[in-house]
């Protein structure tokens, strides 16, 4: 196992930790993403996931994640968010897959890389889907640090392309409370 996918499967049971404490009747409430509800949050991280799985599987992507996310999540959210990380979680586990050269968003990489990329966003909607429905947001300082690390260099792009918010001010020094700061989360 690489330190990346180590990283971003304890991302994957964060964000999974968070959805299993949502109420069933909290996936319309509002969330922290402007104009999204917890549900909306929840489609996108499905869709970005099965977008990683396709990468994986050497198939197109399906979903887009960012129009209309909601529709992402199924009539059960939970059960449509356990049904992709188990997919995608077992299409990791084979030989070779992490050295395996992909096209992503970002180029083209080892899936090992396309993992480690997409921490910052899985890490980041765990907390926004906590935070809309009032369940346990506190994240991973390990995987805070290393999301932090990697959003870092690319803030202003992602910034520019209206993916994130003016940065706000850390409530503290904490990975999390930074990596929230700067990817534009009021704390």
């Amino acid at each position: 196992m690489s330190d990346n996918l180590r990283t971003y499967t304890k991302a994957v049971y964060g964000f999974d930790h968070v959805v299993r404490l949502v109420p069933d009747d909290a996936w319309d409430d509002a969330s922290p993403c402007e104009g999204w509800t917890a549900r909306d949050v929840l489609g996108h991280v499905v869709a970005v996931q099965r977008y990683l799985l396709s990468l994986v599987e050497g198939t197109a992507p399906t979903m887009d994640p960012f129009t209309d996310p909601g529709q992402h999540a199924g009539d059960d959210p939970a059960a449509t968010w356990a049904e992709t990380r188990d997919a995608l979680l077992e299409a990791l586990d084979q030989a070779g897959v992490l050295q395996r050269v992909v096209q992503s968003f970002w180029g083209e990489m080892p899936i090992d890389s396309t993992l480690s990329n997409n921490l910052a966003d899985t890490t980041v909607h765990s907390w926004d889907l906590a935070r809309a429905t009032g369940v346990d947001e506190r994240l991973d300082q390990g995987v805070a640090e290393r999301a932090l690390a990697q959003i870092t260099p690319a803030v202003e792009h992602m910034r520019a392309g209206g993916m994130l918010g003016p940065a706000a001010d850390a409530v503290d020094d904490s990975a999390s409370a930074r990596l929230l700061a700067l990817s534009g989360r009021e704390v």
